[in-house]
């Protein structure tokens, strides 16, 4: 019995210390948790801001496609007009087919702003969607702080998976966005030369050697052009696939979303948890929507190169004719080809612009989209301390 008794005694403090130990680690865990749970409510918040300043750029580079539509359409009377005027029977038929070229590019780049146009509407319905998403996962994320039952790890962990394919998806956009604003870079300088060209080139008292210069610089810039619409037409594509991923990921994260709600021990939170797998199922399905929008600007763009790179050989003959023409004095100029011209380059430029603000906004996000992800992987190990 003393035997029995003794050992009781030396048991006590044992316990004692184990069961402070336990409720240190307890004390730890719900910290780490509280603490992944801030870090994911601020990676929302900067999310969101970003999605709005992406919506922006699209509606942006949308109305751009239309100005450059409407120049080409504008470049395409300009040179008929041209034609028509011109004394010099080649100056003519350069002019005759600069101007059916315009005309298909036109036609390319009126499809590319109705692409373009379409985009915008579905990035601002998946945007709308996101901040949905953000709200529910902040209220989602509060309520598990305040449930202090930690998050099963299983369920925890497909939801770390999904979050990490969403966050590569979302850096590759970023990537393409990059790729863009580069192409819109090279873009706006080449049809900024061409304007100034074109400007030498209609201007009735220019030199030989002028006119000659000018049409060498146009064949530089067109050239230029070239790369750049080829450019972005990759970049477009890239940025085409990074937005089925993104699609695909946010699919998986509403069904981790439901699977945490399934698990998840306290009432309060389960409900907010369900309301955010509802909020992240219509966030997939306005992705999708993106997705295939993001296909059709894609597509449009690449017959904006392809359209690019012939009207490209018919502006590079037709200034060359315009040149040759000043030797025998029967050079047609014309006034509203210089205007188009200027009209092209302010919508390239209007373009680069908005790519700027879109490549900026994709870097914001996928910063903000890494964060979470991050702070997800911190959650998981606190929620195996429990």
């Amino acid at each position: 019995m003393f035997s029995s008794a003794l050992r009781y005694a030396l048991m006590v403090p044992v316990l004692c210390v184990s069961a402070i130990v336990h409720a240190g680690n307890l004390q730890k865990a719900l910290a780490d948790t509280q603490a992944a749970e801030t870090a994911i409510v601020t990676a929302g918040q900067d999310e969101s801001r970003a999605r709005t300043d992406l919506n922006a750029a699209a509606a942006a580079k949308a109305a751009a496609s239309k100005d450059s539509a409407a120049a080409a359409l504008a470049t395409q009377r300009a040179y008929a007009a041209r034609a028509a005027a011109a004394k010099d029977s080649k100056q003519a038929q350069a002019d005759r087919e600069a101007a059916a070229a315009a005309q298909a590019a036109a036609n390319a780049d009126t499809e590319r702003a109705r692409a373009d146009d379409a985009y915008a509407r579905a990035d601002a319905n998946a945007a709308a969607a996101a901040q949905k998403v953000a709200t529910a996962d902040q209220a989602a994320a509060r309520a598990r702080a305040a449930a202090k039952t930690g998050v099963n790890p299983a369920a925890l962990a497909n939801l770390l998976a999904a979050e990490n394919d969403l966050s590569r998806a979302i850096a590759a956009a970023s990537k393409a966005a990059n790729d863009v604003r580069a192409a819109a870079n090279e873009k706006a300088q080449a049809t900024s030369d061409i304007s100034a060209a074109e400007t030498t080139l209609n201007n009735p008292g220019g030199s030989v050697a002028a006119l000659n210069a000018a049409a060498a610089e146009i064949d530089k810039a067109e050239m230029a052009l070239i790369k750049a619409a080829s450019d972005e037409s990759s970049a477009a594509a890239e940025k085409a696939a990074a937005s089925r991923d993104e699609a695909a990921a946010s699919g998986r994260l509403a069904a981790a979303y439901r699977a945490i709600a399934a698990a998840e021990k306290d009432p309060a939170a389960a409900r907010a948890d369900n309301e955010a797998a509802a909020a992240a199922s219509q966030l997939a399905a306005a992705n999708e929507a993106r997705a295939t929008a993001a296909a059709s600007a894609a597509e449009a763009a690449s017959h904006a190169a392809a359209a690019a790179e012939k009207t490209s050989a018919a502006d590079r003959a037709a200034a060359h004719a315009a040149a040759a023409a000043a030797g025998g004095k029967n050079r047609a100029v014309n006034a509203d080809l210089v205007a188009a011209a200027r009209d092209r380059s302010a919508a390239a430029v209007a373009h680069q612009k908005a790519a700027t603000l879109e490549a900026t906004a994709a870097s914001l996000r996928a910063a903000a989209s890494a964060a979470r992800a991050r702070a997800l992987g911190d959650l998981k190990v606190a929620a195996a301390e429990f």
